[in-house]
């Protein structure tokens, strides 16, 4: 019986494979794994989700933020933008999604350029 999901590569395990391990055995994470007993199915309007996933990718980039959380929160949105491809969850998404349009843009935040300009088309 499957007992945990590793948050960061989605995979799972049984209890005799978990014994003593001291992270993922797939991917290495030390990120608290899922119980995949509380596995839900929500209502929640694509808007919703994208302000929810924008604010986390925006905290997400602030110096407090770990290295590992970071990637954590990236392999979430992955999975989350499997499920809705036409949807854009995080404003670098939206940039990329502009200038995929033929828009130039760039995102920056805090001095910092999170998505570059591609340059206006020639």
């Amino acid at each position: 019986m499957i007992v945990a999901r590793c948050v960061q590569c989605d995979s799972e395990f049984t209890e005799e494979q978990l014994e003593g391990a001291t992270g993922c055995p797939t991917c290495g994470t030390t990120s608290l794994p899922c119980d995949p007993k509380k596995d839900v199915t929500i209502k929640i309007n694509t808007h919703e989700l994208r302000i929810l996933t924008i604010w986390a990718d925006n905290w997400s980039r602030t110096p407090d933020m770990t290295a590992n959380s970071r990637k954590t929160l990236n392999c979430i949105l992955q999975r989350l933008s499997a499920q809705l491809p036409d949807v854009s969850l995080t404003l670098g998404a939206e940039i990329k999604d502009l200038q995929d349009a033929g828009h130039d843009a760039e995102l920056i935040q805090n001095g910092e350029v999170i998505v570059p300009s591609r340059g206006k088309p020639s």
